[in-house]
């Protein structure tokens, strides 16, 4: 997972030369992607990219872009992880076009997140992320959760500064090489049986509170 540990690194050098060269806002207006700034500067489209808005947005995509990233390298290789990655992130840009102004820029690696967790949660279902909760999950079971709480979090406008609708551009990508590779029949029985434990899990609870006083 070297490659996936390089890109980490970069993001991580990025934010703190933002937030340390006096002028984050500046940084952020500059490099950020926005339909006016690509026009201006097409380079905006990978520079947004490694750019983040707080600590709290750094940590939370790093912590995920580990699992699934490692996961998706140790299976694909460096190359086509790194593709999916930027594809990811370009397609989540692109879709953001669609929905916002031109002058609204957005920062972030999340849109390739979604990409790495859209092809993990296929190609290695089974290998354990411990983000976000103490006990190791599934990277299927992650991968869905977010990908569910993004649909959530678009149909309730949970966070306004939030581009889930950037976050559906990477997860198709993800999606689709997920499929390419384990064919859509396996792909979606990887879902299913997914949707179906996370459902089973709360009402399992329910049934051990009800009769044990959990």
């Amino acid at each position: 997972m070297r490659v996936t540990l390089l890109l980490i690194l970069a993001a991580v050098a990025v934010f703190f030369y933002t937030f340390l060269s006096g002028s984050p806002g500046f940084v952020l207006d500059t490099y950020g992607f926005s339909g006016k700034n690509f026009v201006a500067n097409p380079y905006v489209m990978l520079t947004s990219i490694f750019l983040h808005a707080s600590l709290q947005h750094l940590l939370a995509n790093v912590l995920v872009w580990l699992f699934a990233g490692g996961a998706v390298e140790s299976e694909v290789g460096a190359l086509r992880m790194l593709a999916i990655f930027l594809l990811g992130a370009f397609m989540g840009n692109i879709f953001s076009l669609v929905f916002y102004g031109p002058d609204i820029v957005g920062v972030g690696a999340s849109a390739g997140i979604f990409a790495l967790l859209g092809a993990g949660m296929l190609l290695r279902p089974l290998d354990l992320s411990f983000y976000p909760l103490v006990i190791p999950i599934p990277l299927a079971m992650l991968g869905l959760g977010y990908a569910l709480y993004n649909v959530y979090g678009f149909v309730a406008n949970l966070e306004p500064n939030v581009s889930y609708v950037g976050h559906f551009g990477g997860l198709f990508v993800g999606l689709f090489y997920g499929f390419s590779k384990k064919g859509v029949a396996e792909g979606m029985k990887i879902i299913f049986i997914t949707l179906a434990v996370m459902l089973l899990i709360p009402l399992l609870w329910l049934v051990a509170k009800a009769y044990f006083g959990l």
